[in-house]
């Protein structure tokens, strides 16, 4: 069974496109964990099963190795296609053919990390990790900005220049900021207090998510947001959570 769920877990995570690294920042484990299991040198603790499933996309049958193929051919492409489309993302960047370039050229520099850090200095907020993907269907100038399957914004380009993808990243952070009480989801507040965890020992630890689940902050860090506060003093919001015990 070890074998088959290192894998599985490699098999799958190369599906939906991810890095060791961005498997394990969103599992909230090392890269190094990650690759040990990839590579049957270690298991994962079963605490993480549900949301190495949850992350993957995949049934718990799946990753145990039981039989639980999306297409009868064994065509991998087929079923990444499938899967894909399976899940909807947080925050998800489309655009027509014209713009590929843009993208390839722009997504070799920092440039998302450094609006994510910006973002993060400014209002508390952890922009997701944006899946950024063609789409043919588009007029090819056009852009969307999606959450979880729902169009938050869209453009289309009258020209394109040097300035044209940091552009566009200045408008998904805008548009994160502006919609992330309904972007939010367990998953990124969990990356969230783990970092204050590894930060800030002893504040969130046998509080989180022992007495208080992730569910419950992501409540609260959506009534924040909707009277128009901001969370970046993390450790008070917790604080006045624990009061209310």
């Amino acid at each position: 069974m070890q074998t088959n769920l290192g894998e599985t877990i490699c098999k799958y995570r190369q599906i939906q496109n991810m890095t060791q690294e961005e498997f394990a920042s969103r599992l909230g484990v090392t890269p190094q964990a990650v690759s040990k299991w990839e590579r049957n040198t270690g298991f994962p603790d079963v605490s993480f099963l549900g949301g190495i499933c949850s992350i993957l996309g995949i049934s718990a049958d799946t990753l145990l190795g039981l039989p639980a193929n999306l297409v009868e051919n064994g065509d991998i492409t087929a079923e990444k296609e499938i899967r894909n489309n399976l899940i909807a993302e947080p925050l998800l960047l489309e655009f027509g053919k014209e713009l590929i370039p843009c993208f390839i050229e722009g997504l070799e520099t920092d440039y998302v990390n450094q609006k994510r850090k910006e973002l993060a200095i400014q209002t508390g907020m952890l922009m997701p990790v944006i899946r950024i993907q063609d789409n043919a269907d588009l007029e090819k100038n056009a852009y969307n900005i999606l959450s979880y399957g729902k169009v938050l914004f869209s453009d289309t380009l009258s020209e394109i220049n040097e300035n044209t993808y940091s552009e566009i990243i200045e408008k998904v952070t805008s548009i994160c900021r502006d919609s992330y009480a309904a972007i939010l989801n367990k998953q990124i507040v969990k990356t969230m207090i783990d970092n204050l965890k590894a930060r800030y020992p002893g504040i969130a630890d046998d509080l989180v998510p022992e007495k208080i689940s992730y569910l419950q902050i992501e409540r609260k860090f959506q009534e924040i947001l909707s009277g128009g506060g901001n969370l970046r003093n993390l450790i008070h919001i917790l604080e006045e959570m624990e009061e209310q015990l």
